[in-house]
């Protein structure tokens, strides 16, 4: 998949998927750090291939584990509950809770 130009960047604190079954549609949730609730509606088998690309992420960059603000901060490598943004000229579209 070869993304578009991101016209919009969030911060998301908070994502789920929620799957309504009579519908047979699967949406993702976020919540971003503005407190904006924005729900991405998606195909209808999608989360499994999201499922299967988050695995193939683990296994191909474990250390991506380490990326979280929590076990940053068990580490004692901030401070702050909160971190500032990523630079843009760096920053990963993709995010995980």
């Amino acid at each position: 998949m070869t993304p578009a130009p991101v016209s919009l960047r969030f911060r998301a604190v908070s994502m789920k998927f929620a799957a309504y079954l009579d519908a047979h549609t699967v949406e993702m949730h976020i919540l971003t750090d503005t407190r904006q609730s924005i729900a991405i509606v998606c195909p209808r088998d999608s989360i499994f291939t999201i499922q299967k690309h988050i695995e193939e992420m683990r296994d191909a960059c474990p250390e991506i584990a380490t990326w979280s603000e929590e076990y940053r901060i068990r580490l004692g490598k901030v401070s702050a509950p909160g971190l500032q943004p990523p630079s843009l000229a760096t920053a990963s579209t993709n995010t995980q809770e």
